[in-house]
Parts: C-alpha cells; sequence; structure tokens
C-alpha cells in the first residue's frame, strides 16, 4: 500500500495551492484590468485626436474648396504620423473620403456605416474596415450656423482608429512584464511556504498526525490517571485510618463499596461471576472499552462459580484466552460510542462464552473463513501488525477441547460469537490435543496473544467450524 503523504508535504502542497491561486486569480484580474485601461487610454487618445482634426479651422475651410481633398490630407498625415493611430480619415457629409493612410482610397465611400457621427453623436467601438479590425472613434465635424437661433449643421466626420492587431502586441508586451512579476511572487511563495513548513515542523517536533493524536490521548489519559490517583489516596487515607482504630470489618465493607478494589468477585461489573480470573478479566475489559469509547456490559444471567478442582481451574484459563480476544474483536468492531454485551455461564456441563457488539457484522459468506490464521476483513493502520490471529487462537482452543463456536447475528445488530466449551474431561480422549504456541501468555490479553501467536497456520486435523444456532442469553440454543 502506499505510504501516506507526510504532514511536511501536506503543509507545503497546501501552502503552495494556495499560493498558486492567489497568483493565477491575481493575474487574470491584472491582465483584465490591464487591457481595459489600454483601450480606454486609446479611446481618451482617440478622441482627442478626432475632435482636434474636427476643430481645426484649415479642416473647416478647406470643405468650401475646389478639391478639399489637397488641402485635408497633407494635414491629416501630419496629425496621425505625430499621434501614432493607425488612420485618421475626414469625410464629407455623405461619407466620401477626403483624407486616408492610402491615398487610392480618397474619393471612395467609407466601407463602415456613418450614420451616427453624421447625426451629430460620437461613436465609439470596433470595426472592420479597409485596413483591417480596428478600435475606432468617430466624430462630427459641425459648419457655420446660419445664425446664433440656428444649429450648426454637420459638414463632415472625423475617425480615428488604432488596429486591433496593434492593441494585441502592446498588451502582450505589458502581460511579459506582468507574468515575470507574477512569477517572481511564486517562487517567493513557494519559498516562504517551504520555510513556514519547516517552522511547523520543528514547533510540533517533527511530528506526524497521528503521533499528535496519540500524544493527545495519551495526555487525555494522564490527566484521567492523575484524577483516579488522588482519588485512590483519598479511599487509602479511609482505609488506613479504620484499620488503625481497629475497625477492620468496617475498612473491608468501605473497600467493597468502593467498586474498584477488594475483592474482584464483588465487583459491579459481574456480581454473580465468582471466578477469579474470569471476573478480573471482564473488569479490565470494562475499562479498558470505555477508554476507546465503547460501554461493555456483562449481561445479567452471567454466573459462574469458582474453579473448585484443577480440571475447572484449566477450563477457566483457556476461556480467559477466549473471552479476551472476542471481547478484543468485538470493542474493535463496534466502534467509538459502540456497545458490547458478553454473557459467561454454565450450562449443564458447558461452559457458556457469548459475545455480541452492534458493530457491521460478519457477512454470512466469510464467516467459514474468520477462524483462519492472518484472515481479516480489515485494512491494517499504519504501524497495525498481527491482524486476523484472534479468533484464529479462539478456534485452536475450541478444537483442542472439543467445543463449539458459531458466528451470527446478535440482539444488538452486529456479530455474535458464540463457544461453547465442555467442562468434562472426556473432551481430552477425543483427538490428541494441539501443543501450545510457544510465547502465549495464559491471559486474555488478545494483543499478547497476537504477538505471540504470529502468522502460524492451523494445526493440522482442526475441526471445522460447527454452524449451529447462536446461543441464547438463557444458556440454550433456539
Amino acid at each position: 500500500m502506499r505510504r501516506a503523504m507526510t504532514l511536511r508535504a501536506q503543509l507545503l502542497v497546501l501552502q503552495v495551492v494556495i499560493v498558486l491561486a492567489v497568483v493565477c486569480v491575481t493575474g487574470v484580474v491584472a491582465s483584465a484590468l490591464q487591457e481595459r485601461q489600454l483601450r480606454q487610454a486609446s479611446v481618451d487618445q482617440m478622441t482627442g485626436v478626432a475632435q482636434s482634426v474636427a476643430h481645426l479651422p484649415a479642416i473647416h475651410d478647406a470643405f468650401d474648396d475646389e478639391d478639399p481633398s489637397a488641402t485635408i490630407q497633407p494635414i491629416a498625415e501630419v496629425i496621425r504620423e505625430a499621434s501614432g493611430v493607425t488612420y485618421l480619415v475626414v469625410t464629407d457629409d455623405r461619407g466620401v473620403r477626403y483624407s486616408h493612410p492610402n491615398p487610392e482610397r480618397i474619393g471612395e465611400r467609407v466601407s463602415t456605416d456613418p450614420s451616427v457621427p453624421l447625426s451629430g453623436q460620437v461613436w465609439t467601438g470596433t470595426q472592420t474596415g479597409t485596413l483591417g479590425t480596428s478600435w475606432r472613434v468617430k466624430v462630427p465635424i459641425f459648419g457655420d450656423a446660419a445664425d446664433d437661433a440656428s444649429p450648426a449643421p454637420v459638414i463632415g466626420t472625423a475617425s480615428v482608429g488604432i488596429l486591433e492587431s496593434e492593441l494585441r502586441a502592446d498588451l502582450r508586451e505589458d502581460r511579459f512584464w506582468l507574468l515575470v512579476a507574477l512569477a517572481g511572487a511564486t517562487v517567493v511563495g513557494v519559498l516562504c511556504a517551504a520555510w513556514v513548513t519547516r517552522l511547523v515542523r520543528r514547533r510540533i517536533y517533527q511530528l506526524e498526525p497521528e503521533d499528535i493524536a496519540t500524544l493527545l490521548e495519551t495526555r487525555g489519559l494522564t490527566d484521567a490517571l492523575r484524577s483516579q490517583s488522588h482519588e485512590f489516596a483519598n479511599t487509602l487515607h479511609v482505609i488506613s485510618g479504620l484499620l488503625e482504630l481497629g475497625r477492620v470489618e468496617d475498612a473491608i465493607a468501605f473497600i467493597e463499596r468502593s467498586g474498584h478494589g477488594g475483592l474482584l468477585t464483588a465487583s459491579s461489573v459481574a456480581p454473580n461471576v465468582r471466578s477469579p480470573e474470569l471476573a478480573a478479566l471482564l473488569l479490565v475489559k470494562t475499562i479498558t472499552a470505555r477508554e476507546h469509547g465503547v460501554t461493555l456490559d456483562v449481561d445479567a444471567n452471567s454466573a459462574l462459580g469458582a474453579p473448585a478442582d484443577p480440571e475447572a481451574s484449566s477450563l477457566h484459563s483457556d476461556a480467559l484466552v477466549v473471552l479476551g480476544n472476542l471481547i478484543d474483536n468485538a470493542v474493535d468492531a463496534s466502534g467509538r460510542e459502540g456497545r458490547v454485551r458478553v454473557l459467561v455461564r454454565t450450562a449443564g456441563a458447558h461452559l457458556l462464552l457469548q459475545v455480541d457488539d452492534d458493530g457491521p457484522g460478519v457477512p454470512e459468506q466469510l464467516r467459514h473463513q474468520v477462524f483462519k490464521a492472518g484472515f481479516t476483513t480489515k485494512t491494517a493502520g499504519p504501524g497495525e501488525h498481527g491482524r486476523g490471529i484472534g479468533l484464529a487462537l479462539v478456534r485452536r482452543v475450541v478444537d483442542r477441547r472439543d467445543g463449539e463456536v458459531t458466528v451470527g447475528t446478535g440482539e444488538l445488530g452486529g456479530a455474535r460469537v458464540a463457544v461453547r466449551l465442555p467442562a468434562s474431561s472426556a473432551a481430552h480422549e477425543g483427538p490428541p490435543p494441539v501443543e501450545p504456541l510457544a510465547g502465549v501468555p495464559a491471559v486474555g490479553d488478545s494483543r499478547a496473544v497476537d504477538a505471540a501467536l504470529g502468522s502460524s497456520a492451523a494445526p493440522a486435523g482442526a475441526r471445522p467450524v460447527i454452524s449451529t444456532p447462536p446461543v441464547g442469553p438463557g444458556g440454550t440454543t433456539p
């Protein structure tokens, strides 16, 4: 599997993406503003040139000449070259040219509509004429009014334009320096992002998110332990005082009422489970489950006496391994705010162990595979190894004792795993016992068991999973 991206890489990539996004948006906006300013500056320039020509007395007087173009053409060319526009065209009131950059076009009617300036209005826009597509301004040329009360007549037009190709060339030149500035800003932004990433990593001591989460959880657990330490110290002071007063029975009663000390068999977690080993396991697993945000309940029908002989002690030791692994799997499957329910009781000559959870359950097509060593429906996270071992060990214990194990759906909606172990020694008269794995502890800690078990295969001749209905709360199979 691909290794997850480190925090340093995530910070750097995130900041670089932000820098690039800001630079790109800035570039687009700056480019649009630049084009707008360039066009506005061109309009102001062309309007000024056209208005100057329209009010020039020499132009006005030339309209009365026999050949107006002889006077207007030289003046228009001088003004055009001096102002830097592409063309300056002067026409009469019919749109016939008196000036043009190409002298051969003089005397011809303009190729675009002159009606707006001939009506006395100024027109601005883009049109395609004989020289190509251009950004142009057209203004009217007014003659002399007949009297003060009469409006001045329109005697012609002055059209000034700049080719769009020239505007684009000027814009590209300006954009080149804009892009250079943006590229410099990008480089500076990336370098600053790398520096910030390095600074953040140093401030958090080069920890990854998983490490930070672990530290936060550890800190919370430390605070909880500190609080419990104060509470336990107060409890010890009370016990010490009662003992110094010689009130031993009161001290014992206080210990039993505290619920966290004294006889584990008197714990409120499993009051009817008198086996010290199993009661201790249930108490520890309840606390561990609570630390993972899971509620572990012991069924009220649970009841088990203390072992009375070596055979019963051996059965209870095997039950520790089975129950510990089943609870660990159920807590893992239910997740935070989940629920797990445990049933421990005897039924005739059998010991019944049943664990329910409210997790996603085990698909029916996979129930015959869950007890194989190494098989798991979960994806191992970073640093996690040895998954798929706990249930394999459960099956080994069940096979060695000639018991039964079933997987189904429980009352909580998730998986239900029920184990039935014979209590009599006759169970050992069948197949030879499976030798215990080297290094496997005799307690129900599935993590220690998993670590010792490794990836060992199932023993030869192991019995298959018996697909019987799950064990009910009352110790019977429906």
